[in-house]
């Protein structure tokens, strides 16, 4: 079992396409003793294993932050491999985001103006997974925008 921080960043001036914008994403497996390590964006994790999906808040083209809270974040599934069945892969689609962590850090994508994490969810079915991680966002000026990220990272063991 092993546990997983999987960074997405929220730009809040990147333009937005059919009332979307895109979501920056990287997959870091946890090593205790020593510091996370950024994974391919398709490494299958296996059955037991744990993700927490920490949205930075990487805002270019100003020096603070401009994402006031997240409002909902889903994660939807599809199969990779032709003739298996559709399971949702993880314990939880819709896990619940925690209070934002308004310290100044670093993420994949440059330095972040806040994060917020996700609860803790494992994965709990074999097969090879694609997700696409959705959530919507507000500014510190009161406007709600949709963010989503690619399919890109499958799930689950070979096979």
């Amino acid at each position: 079992m092993a546990d997983y921080i999987w960074q997405l960043g929220i730009d809040w001036n990147a333009i937005q396409t059919g009332g979307v914008g895109y979501l920056r994403g990287g997959l870091l497996k946890q090593v205790n003793g020593g510091p996370d390590v950024p994974m391919a964006g398709t490494n299958p994790v296996q059955t037991g294993d744990r993700i927490t999906f920490r949205i930075f808040d990487v805002s270019s083209s100003v020096q603070n932050r401009q994402v006031a809270t997240i409002g909902s974040f889903g994660i939807d599934s599809q199969v990779a491999v032709t003739g298996q069945q559709l399971d949702h892969p993880l314990s939880n689609p819709q896990p619940t985001i925690g209070l934002p962590n308004q310290s100044a850090q670093s993420s994949l994508f440059g330095p972040a103006y806040c994060s917020w994490d996700s609860e803790l969810v494992t994965v709990v079915t074999s097969g090879r997974f694609l997700l696409t991680v959705y959530l919507q966002a507000t500014g510190l000026d009161g406007v709600v925008r949709l963010f989503n990220h690619d399919p890109e990272m499958v799930v689950g063991p070979n096979g």
